[in-house]
């Protein structure tokens, strides 16, 4: 591949915590197999926030900056030589991981990486996707129906949650039955929403648990598709838990790791507990471990982590997101709450919003709200 000419992007300097910037990135012309996509808008999530804090992640080899961004929409514009299945003015989006050379990589589940020496676009290795455009080699590109445009940021997200309730599915094929009734969430930010939508069209009753009280947006969308939102602050998990039914599912996504004991003490027999929250720091916490270990032993639970995703896991959440707009039409691009140009103060643009669920970073898009 030739460079063509400079697009814009939005980076961080690893060595320089607490900044974010615009910066220009050559652009290639797509080699063979390749699509380069012209990038409509890129999603903004505790990733990129960790990622600005110098928390995680590092820049690709000899670079000093790495472009932000993982969960991108965007259309082809053009395409190289021996690229099959996409054409000019396709929507897309585009797998985060790339393998490397373990048994599970080489299997073809990257997101099962034995030694974690993977690439990750925009977070480890590799730059992302929060450029004008970018090129990508068509294995790693997933096309999107045009009418999920406003919504197939989320794409990226939800693979998060199709991952977790899918490994629960593969799980509980030791039971000759499972019947998935009673399911909590336990965090109500984007993963945690994207989790309740999805459980809701598979009709599960979910009650979603967050701190916050309601009425705030979280607590809104959560009623909207018939699930229940409960505040700690009102309601501890305990208590709720001791109300309901026998508790088959919980997806943990709050990024709090007390909540994660918590829930283990809530989880009902033959239930599965998926752990999605990467928590960071140095707390320590007395736990009731005997306690926790007899329920889970006497009650055949499972305990599991899962961070995403393979192609399968993106190719369902679009099929998801289609089901979404049948069932609850514009209830999933209600998420995106804040909308912001590259131009804009990049800093405040990826920071936490007050009253806010989903900020996006638009390069070609309907304009800012």
């Amino acid at each position: 591949m030739t460079s063509r000419h400079s697009v814009r992007a939005v980076a961080i300097s690893p060595n320089r915590p607490g900044e974010v910037h615009l910066t220009t990135l050559d652009h290639p012309e797509p080699g063979p197999g390749e699509v380069e996509i012209t990038v409509i808008r890129v999603g903004v999530c505790g990733t990129d926030r960790e990622l600005i804090r110098g928390e995680i992640g590092h820049p690709p080899a000899g670079s000093s900056e790495l472009i932000l961004g993982h969960e991108v929409a965007g259309r082809v514009s053009k395409v190289g030589a021996r690229v099959a299945g996409f054409k000019v003015g396709d929507l897309v989006t585009v797998m985060v991981r790339r393998p490397d050379d373990c048994p599970a990589c080489v299997a073809g589940q990257p997101d099962m990486c034995l030694d974690r020496n993977y690439t990750e676009r925009g977070i480890a290795g590799a730059h992302g996707f929060m450029a004008e455009k970018i090129v990508e080699h068509q294995q790693w590109v997933i096309a999107v129906p045009d009418y999920l445009e406003s919504v197939a940021t989320l794409i990226e997200p939800l693979t998060v949650v199709e991952k977790a309730v899918r490994q629960a599915e593969l799980i509980q094929r030791r039971l000759n039955y499972w019947n998935l009734r009673t399911a909590l969430v336990v965090g109500a930010g984007p993963i945690g929403l994207l989790g309740t939508l999805l459980l809701r069209s598979k009709g599960v009753d979910v009650h979603t648990v967050a701190r916050t009280r309601s009425p705030n947006p979280a607590s809104e969308l959560v009623a909207s598709c018939g699930a229940t939102y409960v505040s700690t602050n009102e309601q501890s998990i305990a208590e709720l838990a001791a109300m309901l039914p026998n508790i088959d599912l919980i997806l943990e996504c709050s990024g709090a790791s007390s909540v994660v004991f918590e829930s283990m003490g809530v989880l009902g027999n033959n239930g599965v507990l998926v752990l999605l929250s990467l928590t960071g720091g140095h707390s320590t916490m007395e736990v009731p471990a005997a306690e926790i270990n007899r329920s889970l032993v006497a009650g055949n639970k499972v305990v599991v982590g899962s961070v995403n995703a393979g192609r399968e896991d993106f190719t369902n959440a679009v099929d998801s997101l289609e089901r979404f707009e049948e069932l609850w039409p514009g209830l999933a691009a209600s998420m995106i709450t804040h909308r912001f140009s590259p131009n804009d103060d990049l800093f405040a643009a990826t920071g936490d919003l007050p009253g806010g669920i989903k900020s996006v970073i638009e390069f070609e898009g309907p304009g800012r709200s």
